[in-house]
């Protein structure tokens, strides 16, 4: 049952890590192309939806799809082909409401680089230094389930 928890715990932190980082593209594009701010608040949440989605999709991928290997075995290649299939799945969802398929092929490319890029981005950080504390010489209970 611990495994399962950690399982669910990594998948809703990539998710709303995901989340939050498409908060700030979407806004940030709707910012730079001028758009008024009660538009930028409706294009935040809808991309924070959007990349929760797209970065949940990404985490149960890549924690079936590479169940027997650590973080430091997978090659960047493997994992931003992962998260541009979490991506993907964000663009294919519309097709189960019968939206066409030539409208989806832009969405469609862009979700894929986005989750590329976001899940190259996401191990990269994961793999910096797993050995920091958020209060200096305190165990973190972030890390993991035990009790103190």
């Amino acid at each position: 049952m611990n495994r399962l928890l950690k399982r669910v715990r990594g998948i809703l932190g990539t998710a709303f890590t995901w989340s939050i980082a498409w908060i700030g593209l979407g806004a940030g594009i709707g910012a730079l192309a001028g758009f008024p701010l009660s538009y930028l608040l409706r294009m935040a949440l809808n991309s924070s939806v959007s990349g929760f989605i797209a970065g949940a999709s990404f985490a149960v991928i890549l924690s079936f799809a590479e169940r027997n290997h650590t973080l430091e075995d997978l090659s960047l290649r493997r994992i931003a082909l992962w998260g541009a299939v979490g991506g993907l799945v964000l663009s294919v969802i519309p097709m189960a409401f019968g939206v066409p398929v030539p409208y989806l092929l832009g969405p469609l490319v862009i979700n894929s680089g986005i989750g590329a890029a976001m899940a190259s981005g996401s191990v990269v950080l994961a793999r910096r230094d797993g050995n920091r504390r958020f209060i200096p010489g305190a165990k973190d209970p972030l890390l993991s389930f035990e009790a103190d």
